[in-house]
């Protein structure tokens, strides 16, 4: 029972006898006794009085006090009460709460200096709560398009490199720090496609220059012996067998030289273009990678201006070509000609191509745009290699992937607005 209530009953108690024996004995009562009751009643009340100021008032001060504790008011203060040990004590109280008031004004401030710094760094941070449910990510991580599978098996302390259908390479970093005596887990997540690309462009540029430097003159040696010996060359066979050893040669030495030409793709010169009058200039052309043999062409949205984008045109008509021959080849790899279909859609600065094809599996699309990698019996690994080094060169935002729900696989491509 609170005080309050103690000190009306008290009261109660305290003033009914007095007014009881007011009440039935004031006949009998002379003057003296009256003002000696009279007396004594107000002497009860201002006891009374007393006790409240003195015991029920500064209490209600301190209960008012936890009050303001409990609902986090800091903007409001304990006032004197006109006793020396309470007022001492509202004093303190009222000292620990301007400093609580300002801790709490301190935090804030760096909270709100936390969030700013996460939401504008240029690295990915994603944070877990205590069960592993994701709370924070901020507009990097968002744009890099990071899973939560791709973070979730990473122990503290560890990093990886994660490869996406994009060709992007994201090194992903598990931490984590404690809050309030509870271990909480976050990620970084950051971009380094550029040092990793220009690394592996060193690498192959290397190997390449090396390879068809020490091949081209060897094959040009052999070849001009070939060719100088077989009109000398009686034996019928023979010659036969040499003139195919002398065309093996010149194959091998184009072999090289497409590999050559990789290392020597030029600057793009971005002009203005719309993409729809590229891919409707080069139709003819591009049906024909498909429809002799036997796989449908489709275009959708090519006959549009629409938007312009920054590009060159000679290169981007070279990734094109590219893309399609690819889908036509995976589309022929899976034993689909006559059903197959190939579908070109352009919307502004979007380019999609759709193919019906074998589809890629999300082992291979991680490393689809490896240099040399190359799922194809006959293939070398540098149409995908060449594509990913020019759309890269324009700043545009490329995947390559199969859906789930209808089987199709999509090269898209995001191109910047002019």
């Amino acid at each position: 029972m609170r005080l309050r209530y103690l000190f009306v009953i008290l009261a109660v108690m305290q003033l009914l006898p007095w007014g009881l024996l007011f009440y039935f004995g004031r006949g009998e009562m002379g003057v003296g006794s009256f003002y000696l009751f009279e007396l004594l009643a107000v002497a009860g009340c201002g006891l009374l009085w007393f006790f409240y100021r003195k015991v029920l008032r500064p209490i209600d001060t301190l209960s008012g006090g936890l009050d303001m504790l409990r609902s986090q008011d800091w903007n409001s203060s304990l006032r004197e009460v006109g006793q020396p040990e309470v007022d001492k004590i509202a004093g303190v109280f009222n000292e620990m709460l301007l400093k609580l008031k300002q801790q709490r004004i301190r935090y804030e401030e760096r909270t709100h200096f936390l969030n700013l710094l996460i939401e504008s760094a240029p690295i990915g941070v994603v944070i877990l709560d205590f069960d592993g449910h994701e709370v924070v990510r901020n507009p990097a991580a968002v744009e890099l398009g990071l899973s939560p599978d791709d973070l979730c098996d990473l122990p503290v302390g560890m990093s990886r490199d994660h490869r996406t259908s994009s060709g992007t390479v994201i090194r992903c970093s598990c931490r984590s720090f404690i809050d309030r005596g509870v271990e909480h887990r976050f990620y970084l997540a950051e971009d380094i496609s550029g040092s990793v690309t220009a690394a592996e462009r060193a690498a192959y540029e290397k190997v390449i220059r090396v390879m068809a430097h020490e091949v081209n003159n060897t094959m040009a040696g052999f070849s001009s012996v070939l060719s100088t010996a077989l009109p000398e060359i009686a034996d019928e066979e023979l010659r036969e067998v040499l003139k195919a050893c002398w065309q093996r040669s010149g194959e091998l030495s184009a072999f090289t030289a497409r590999f050559a030409e990789v290392v020597k793709i030029p600057a793009p010169k971005l002009r203005p273009l719309a993409l729809g009058p590229l891919v409707s200039s080069e139709r003819r052309f591009l049906e024909s990678l498909g429809v002799p043999r036997g796989v449908a062409m489709e275009f959708e949205g090519v006959d549009e201006v629409g938007r312009e984008v920054m590009g060159d045109y000679e290169l981007l008509v070279q990734v094109l070509v590219n893309i399609v021959k690819n889908s036509v080849e995976s589309i022929l790899g899976n034993k689909q000609s006559g059903n197959g279909k190939v579908r070109i859609t352009v919307a502004d600065n979007v380019l999609t191509v759709t193919d019906n094809g074998g589809g890629i599996s999300p082992e291979k699309s991680s490393r689809i745009f490896t240099p040399f990698f190359t799922d194809k019996p006959h293939g070398q690994g540098i149409g995908l290699m060449l594509v990913r080094e020019v759309l890269t060169a324009h700043g545009a935002r490329f995947s390559l992937e199969t859906s789930r729900e209808d089987g199709l696989t999509r090269f898209t491509v995001k191109f910047p607005m002019a």
